[in-house]
């Protein structure tokens, strides 16, 4: 599958559009140090992550709000020292989106439910 890189905005206490590469390796959404300072993302934890070089380290993160294509929904953000804004799988999820490797672009997808138990009263 080729790169998929899309529009996406961005919002902290201001908001930015920027291009963004869908990243389905990637668990989280990934934005540069620079950015997050821009918008107003600011970090709230710290949070452990592996790289995919299998290497271990320890990145900010916060909260933002990522817009694509109309749908709007906050995700968990990690703050990169560099690199571009990463769009991970929980974003995406949350945005009610996946990827479509053939045509290299985002299609809506259908949310799965949990069956709830019937409780007796």
């Amino acid at each position: 599958m080729g790169a998929v890189r899309i529009k996406v905005t961005l919002s902290g206490k201001r908001r930015e559009q920027v291009t963004a590469l869908v990243d389905t390796g990637a668990t989280f959404t990934v934005v540069p140090a620079a950015l997050a300072a821009r918008i107003g993302i600011k970090p709230l934890r710290s949070v452990p992550v592996q790289l995919a070089d299998g290497s271990h380290h320890r990145f900010p993160a916060s909260t933002a709000f990522v817009r694509v294509d109309g749908r709007e929904s906050p995700a968990t953000v990690l703050i990169a020292p560099g690199g571009e804004v990463l769009l991970g799988v929980e974003t995406l999820e949350s945005l009610g989106l996946t990827v479509d490797p053939k045509r290299r672009l985002l299609k809506a997808t259908h949310p799965f439910v949990i069956k709830a138990a019937r409780f007796r009263q």
